[in-house]
């Protein structure tokens, strides 16, 4: 299924199962990747396994308080991708990644860490299903990290930052 862009209630409940879908795995069908499972989802809040499935599979949806603890759980990505459907594009980066230090030798690993999934992905000469639903989010990720330090570089008044403690956030 894919994203409807038009934000109303009577779309919002497949939009955002269709969102979760992409965040939650399903350990029945091996398709949890480095996801969260339902049922890591369901111990690390308060909510039931039931529930989290039935948004999942776009039963039901979570009301605001719900869908703000899904947000802390879940991250940047999950938010990015409930605002875009909101109409509010890309907000990266959000407020959640204002805490994360970004500097020089950070970005440099996070990049030699992602190229190093790609190069195991390819040794085969081709990504497949499964692979592919592992690089996805992980690029996501750098990207959002990526993001944070040029926007920390673009800052004026500032040095350029590198694995010193004079790291980039946020204000």
């Amino acid at each position: 299924m894919s994203i409807d862009p038009c934000i109303g209630q009577e779309n919002f409940k497949d939009t955002h199962g269709a969102i979760l879908r992409k965040h939650v795995g399903d350990a029945r069908r091996n398709d949890n990747g480095l996801r969260f499972s339902i049922a890591e989802l369901a111990e690390q809040t308060p909510f039931i396994s039931r529930t989290v499935k039935s948004w999942r599979n776009a039963a039901t949806c979570p009301n605001l308080a719900d869908w703000i603890i899904l947000a802390r759980l879940l991250g940047p990505h999950y938010v990015n991708d409930c605002l875009r459907h909101a109409g509010y594009g890309n907000a990266a980066p959000l407020q959640f990644s204002a805490s994360v230090q970004i500097t020089g030798n950070h970005a440099q690993y996070e990049l030699a860490q992602r190229m190093a999934s790609l190069s195991e992905a390819m040794l085969d000469g081709h990504i497949d299903r499964i692979e592919r639903s592992q690089l996805i989010p992980e690029f996501q990720q750098l990207v959002s990290n990526l993001n944070l330090f040029i926007w920390g570089l673009q800052q004026t008044g500032k040095s350029a930052p590198g694995g010193d403690s004079h790291s980039i956030t946020k204000e």
